[in-house]
């Protein structure tokens, strides 16, 4: 299977009334399992965040959320409270590493920050939770096939930003709004290097000059990784966003063609997350609409 989504399950050992963003410490716990079975899988992970957070432009093959109780992240915590995290993986070889090897041998124990857990276990097929699910690229571009809906809503679960280099400096600034084609040519860029299905060249210019905001309902949210070190926050917005795929003559007979792709790549934004930080829970993503 190329595309998973988990969910793991815990349970709080301890109450704590302030806790701060959780996606850093579920980052920590996910790469010291995966260096339980291959040390050197978990030091590439690392070394490719290292390398991200000195601004090179790299894609990672796998997301995680931070801790959510509900539809809610994790704030504060009672004992014996239950709550969840999320992994996805957007490669046939890391899929297959965490199906086969680190979730069932997941330790029974767990640290996030100030907190142990128990680990409850994890949800191997989809279905069993609305955030679980098994896909191929294959498969996704046979399922927008079925919609003709030009329409498409995103829920965006957990602050989701972009980084943007001012006109005259290099310096990197976040864009916490959802402009199309940043949120689609983000999808799009990790299709492309993650995914067999070639996708056509013209797709980028398609979703630049046909791809619109329809309707949203958004709002600002500022999340603090640390309430030790200020600086350590990032903001983004959630909510729901409409998009809607517009006719244009330019595409001619390759119109419905492009936009079936598109709509591949809404349903895409489930495994493979939103803009930036999705490997310490930001940009988590579901596709909205009814008729899937």
């Amino acid at each position: 299977m190329e595309l998973i989504s988990t969910v793991v399950q815990l349970r709080s050992r301890q109450s704590l009334e302030k806790y701060p963003f959780t996606g850093r410490q579920v980052q920590a716990w996910f790469l010291r399992e995966v260096g339980r079975h291959d040390p050197t899988l978990a030091n590439e992970l690392h070394q490719q965040e290292s390398e991200s957070e000195n601004k090179k432009q790299l894609l990672r093959a796998y997301t995680l959320s931070g801790l959510y109780k509900g539809p809610h992240p994790v704030w504060q915590l009672a004992k014996g409270e239950w709550c969840r995290l999320r992994i996805t993986s957007l490669t046939r070889e890391l899929s297959e590493f965490l199906l086969n090897k680190v979730l069932p041998e997941l330790l029974p124990e767990a640290r996030f920050g100030q907190v142990e857990f128990d680990v409850q276990g994890w949800t191997p097929e989809p279905g069993s939770d609305p955030w679980s699910g098994m896909e191929t690229y294959a498969s996704l571009m046979r399922q927008a096939l079925i919609s003709k809906d030009p329409r498409m809503e995103l829920d965006f679960i957990s602050p989701t930003s972009f980084s943007k280099n001012g006109r005259f400096s290099e310096l990197e600034r976040d864009m916490p709004l959802p402009i199309p084609d940043m949120v689609f040519g983000n999808y799009l860029k990790h299709w492309l290097a993650f995914s067999e299905v070639t996708l056509p060249d013209e797709i980028g210019d398609f979703i630049e000059d046909c791809l619109v905001v329809n309707e949203f309902k958004i709002k600002s949210e500022r999340v603090q990784f640390s309430y030790q070190q200020a600086q350590r926050a990032a903001t983004g917005f959630t909510g729901q966003v409409r998009f809607a795929i517009l006719r244009n003559k330019r595409f001619g007979a390759n119109w419905e063609h492009y936009a079936n792709i598109v709509r591949m790549l809404a349903y895409y934004s489930f495994y493979c997350g939103t803009g930036r930080q999705t490997t310490v829970g930001l940009g988590q993503t579901r596709f909205m609409n009814p008729d899937r």
